[in-house]
């Protein structure tokens, strides 16, 4: 892919582990410039061959200073577009957009108010609910309380309503007093939803948004996980449901969602139907998956900020593995190392291996990751 024209992007939350997918992405079109800001001195993505510059802002302390750094930054290279990654830059960016000097070189993003319903499980269930939304029955217990009567069926999941990704967190109980007993011998400061556990399996939608209005997706189902319980999928496949899209597109539309989200998907085997669970309202650990599938959320969320129109792009229903799902596929079968074409295609191996110094992090880090959990 060409851009339209050479552009130039700062991503000013580079130490997110979400930003690895977001550089892939971009890098893979020719004439874009990626700056970058992080608060590590050392990291392998300094020397990263996509990077064109890396800055090491530490002790960011304030809204202020982050403001400030990033104004300096897009002033200094002549920068056409700030692009944050994550739930904590993208919340801060949106909160300060008014102190901004560049505002008006920021990404497309929510107003606060939205983007605090889709952040927190708890408020967003109510909102799902409110707006006739398929969604999981659920409660919230205020930080300090205890679990009161409730109608609410077991078994359940309970999980944190801010503050926590990727499954930590989240636990299920098969029992009313287990639940009790976890709320009595646990003190915590954040309040936590009580969801009715749903019989069936888990999907993710990927969106890219403007004004409520969706711009790009991607639907996918996993096929490989973690050996931990609600840890993210390893090895997916891409599909589509044309029930589930209609739930996204009401859930976006009520929201007046722009820019991107990953959300979480429950398939109801009883109830035969789609339950929207939860919204990452940020780029996702498989984002370099939906660009093997043909779509490359960064790139259009950088021609959607610039005001460049295109359509719905349509992406394959290929399956895809990451680099855990690679070492636990190759764990299982060593003979699976011969599929070179698979390998190029559909795993993340294509995009580390132009990049040597990182794919040696990702590589020790991963084995780490796995021996620390046996």
């Amino acid at each position: 892919m060409k851009s339209l024209k050479p552009f130039s992007v700062l991503i000013p939350d580079a130490n997110s582990p979400y930003f690895l997918g977001v550089l892939y992405s971009l890098s893979q079109i020719k004439g874009i410039k990626i700056y970058v800001m992080s608060s590590l001195k050392y990291s392998p993505i300094k020397y990263s061959i996509y990077i064109k510059n890396y800055s090491y802002f530490p002790n960011l302390n304030s809204d202020i200073q982050w403001v400030n750094c990033i104004d300096s930054e897009v002033k200094r290279f002549n920068i056409d577009l700030v692009m944050p990654v994550d739930e904590y830059g993208i919340r801060l960016t949106i909160k300060n957009k008014a102190l901004f000097s560049c505002a008006e070189k920021l990404c497309i993003i929510p107003s606060i108010k939205n983007f605090d319903i889709a952040n927190n499980k708890g408020v967003l269930s109510k909102h799902m609910h409110k707006n006739q939304i398929k969604c999981s029955k659920g409660i919230i217990v205020k930080a300090g309380n205890i679990l009161k009567e409730t109608l609410i069926n077991f078994p359940v999941i309970i999980k944190p309503v801010e503050g926590f990704g990727g499954g930590r967190g989240m636990q299920k109980f098969e029992t009313r007093q287990s639940v009790e007993d976890f709320f009595l011998m646990n003190t915590f400061n954040y309040d936590y939803l009580i969801e009715e556990y749903i019989e069936g399996y888990d999907l993710g939608v990927n969106v890219l948004c403007e004004k409520g209005t969706i711009l790009a997706y991607t639907m996918q189902k996993g096929n490989l996980f973690h050996d931990q319980p609600f840890k993210p999928q390893i090895g997916l496949d891409f599909l589509y449901e044309p029930e589930l899209y209609i739930e996204v597109k009401k859930l976006v539309k009520s929201l007046n969602w722009s820019g991107v989200a990953n959300i979480d998907v429950r398939y109801d085997k009883n109830k035969k139907a789609y339950k929207i669970l939860e919204i990452n309202p940020r780029f996702w650990y498989t984002l370099d998956a939906s660009l093997c599938a043909g779509v490359n959320f960064p790139y259009l969320y950088c021609l959607s900020s610039l005001g460049v129109n295109y359509n719905i792009p349509n992406y394959k229903c290929i399956s895809y593995l990451n680099l855990n799902g690679l070492l636990k596929t190759f764990k299982g079968n060593k003979r699976f190392i011969f599929r070179i074409k698979y390998l190029f295609n559909n795993t993340i191996l294509k995009f580390l291996l132009r990049d040597p110094l990182v794919l040696g992090y990702r590589i020790f880090n991963s084995i780490g990751n796995r021996l620390k959990n046996k």
